[in-house]
């Protein structure tokens, strides 16, 4: 058998079983007739072992990619364990264009699209938008596909996480020493760690998915002196579309930059220490080059709109402790509000964040391996696992300050990007080392006892890659609604944007008006001024558990209101006894709007209707 494994027949026989799912997945996905509406889920429009198969092809592929790893016989196999972990999220990704949503996912993409419509419209970026490299790859896509805004959206978050691990792989294979180590960074980034936000434009997200590439040529720069000209050209553009992507990334790419730096530093004070002779050369004024490029282009570009200077004086104003509160105050509001029971509260972190902190934990095991190294007298610690223990710390301060303390981030998945983006090097690095330095120098075998290592390896990657499977859609495991937006919504609520009156406020179901807006007619090129919208969420029952008429609900005042099947469907994506705590809208609450003389239904295409509401008191 190991004669077998060592010829490479192993990864043959992955390959061509993740292959072989990859293509009946595809069938399922051709066989299965998309969605006349909205629904709860999209994991529940396909079968229990259409999921099998999109975890397995992708659980071959980093297979692949481990076994690789430590083979004694090295094959290059390993880009075809790549390439069907690509195809296999990219499957993944693009399930709501196969589905026939009109678009996806509701929530930022949708005043990103309104971005670029303004671009498209007007012929340029416009005041308010400073990180435009996204709105205009997609308004180049749109121009040159010539397909809908929708499926430019999919088509640029798709792109990107394929994107993502592609430039993983170059970074590792700058910062390993063996290619066995690269193979293992790459295979740590292989899962969509990075939940819901893979599935969406985000430019913070996207902006840190080529933050990777960036180090790559900071790298490059220092491994290849012969190719200096080219790599800091190169460096520069990034810094850059990076810094005209997202300002938040840009600091975190200056404070990564400067990290590694100091990684050098600290690296070359421990070796001297101790009698050794540091790896590393000495630190120049061209190793500050991008810090400094991302500084000067910040202070230029991001810093004088006003949305920017608005939110450095929250955060002054939280660091003095006179504004802004804490994410994680809300986070722990929110689950106490919704009445959670310990097991319920227990299962739905895991679902939501068990993937990441998974990652958080084994990177920081790995930062406390090469911490013990460094303070031990005889063991040396390598010079670029040393670095990115440092950046990793970097990054979790960052992280842990988005959380505890008021940068203008929200929500654990986004703020998590700090050092997600850094888990997989150091992981890759630290765990590398740890199973081969007892390999004989004259034997590609490993010792017996460092093989359960890789088999703990093997199993952690992989239950990272079921939790991230089953948290990048919403569903009701992680208790969020669907992020769908469907053909009737888009419609009802451009109708009702090109015949609604001013002067009437206007009062939504479970409906985020303000974001339809921005897709159907953009941001800055918007022909009208936002209305004024009901300052609460609309009751639970539409109030007629409490009132007589949804005006005595609505304080009796002339309003709009808007309804849609989403509206409906409100509470079914959690627990029974956690929908008390939510607005709730029965069909017996519809029937009684619908016969209440104080409103009128004056649009109504299937899936949403808009109201009149009179307030007038009888």
């Amino acid at each position: 058998m190991k004669s077998l494994l060592n010829r490479g027949n192993m990864d043959k026989v992955l390959a061509v079983t993740g292959f072989v799912f990859v293509f009946v997945a595809l069938i399922v996905i051709a066989r299965t007739p998309p969605t006349d509406g909205y629904e709860l889920p999209i994991y529940y429009a396909y079968p229990a072992y259409f999921w099998f198969l999109i975890i397995g092809s992708s659980a071959c592929g980093i297979g692949i990619l481990l076994h690789q790893a430590f083979a004694a016989q090295k094959f290059n196999w390993w880009l075809a364990g790549l390439l069907l972990v690509i195809f296999s999220n990219s499957i993944f990704l693009g399930l709501p264009f196969f589905r026939g949503y009109a678009f996806f996912p509701h929530g930022d993409t949708m005043t990103h699209v309104g971005m670029m419509k303004d671009i498209v419209a007007t012929g340029h970026i416009g005041e308010t938008n400073f990180y435009p490299v996204v709105h205009l790859l997609g308004v180049s896509l749109l121009d040159i596909t010539g397909v809908s805004y929708a499926r430019i959206a999919n088509l640029l978050f798709v792109f990107f996480s394929g994107l993502y691990l592609l430039n993983m792989y170059l970074l590792a294979t700058v910062v390993a020493n063996h290619r066995g180590q690269a193979l293992l960074i790459t295979a740590f980034a292989c899962p969509l760690i990075f939940s819901y936000l893979h599935g969406g434009v985000f430019p913070s997200i996207l902006s840190i998915f080529m933050l990777p590439l960036l180090l790559y040529f900071y790298h490059r720069r220092q491994k290849f002196p012969s190719e200096q000209v080219a790599t800091i050209l190169s460096l520069v553009l990034l810094v850059l579309l990076i810094t005209a992507c997202h300002p938040v990334t840009a600091i975190f790419a200056i404070g990564a930059v400067l990290a590694l730096n100091l990684g050098r530093v600290l690296y070359g004070r421990i070796a001297r220490r101790k009698g050794l002779v540091p790896q590393t050369s000495r630190g120049t004024v061209k190793d500050y080059i991008a810090p400094l490029t991302i500084l000067v282009t910040f202070l230029i570009w991001v810093l004088p709109h006003t949305v920017i200077l608005l939110r450095l004086r929250q955060v002054w104003g939280f660091l003095v402790g006179d504004a802004g509160g804490p994410p994680v105050a809300q986070l722990v509001e929110a689950w106490g509000e919704a009445g959670l029971a310990t097991s319920q509260a227990i299962e739905l972190f895991i679902a939501r964040y068990g993937a990441i902190f998974m990652y958080g934990i084994i990177a920081g095991i790995a930062v406390l391996v090469v911490l013990r190294m460094s303070l031990s007298r005889k063991a040396q610690p390598q010079p670029m696992p040393f670095a990115y223990a440092v950046l990793f710390v970097v990054g979790l301060a960052a992280s842990a300050f988005s959380l505890f303390g008021y940068t203008g981030e929200t929500g654990p998945e986004r703020i998590s990007r700090f050092f997600l983006i850094v888990a997989p090097v150091v992981s890759g690095l630290v765990l590398y080392d740890l199973i081969t330095k007892q390999r004989p120098s004259n034997s590609g075998s490993l010792t017996p006892g460092r093989k359960p290592l890789i088999a703990i390896t093997v199993i952690l990657i992989l239950v990272a890659v079921v939790l991230s499977t089953f948290n990048v859609y919403n569903s009701p495991r992680v208790m969020r609604t669907n992020a769908q937006v469907t053909r009737m919504e888009i419609v009802g609520t451009a109708w009702f944007g090109s015949h609604r009156a001013s002067g009437i406020s206007i009062a939504t179901a479970r409906l985020a008006l303000g974001r339809y807006d921005d897709f159907n007619f953009g941001i800055e090129s918007s022909p009208f001024w936002p209305a004024a919208r009901y300052p609460e969420p609309i009751p639970s029952h539409f109030g007629y558990d409490k009132n007589t008429s949804i005006a005595e609900t609505l304080g009796f005042r002339d309003t709009y209101l808007l309804t849609a099947e989403r509206s409906r469907m409100s509470g079914m994506h959690v627990p029974a006894n956690i929908r008390p705590t939510l607005p709730l809208y029965t069909d017996d609450d519809f029937a009684k709007l619908r016969t209440d003389p104080a409103a009128s239904q004056i649009y109504a295409n299937g899936e949403f209707e808009v109201w009149r509401v009179y307030g007038v008191r009888s």
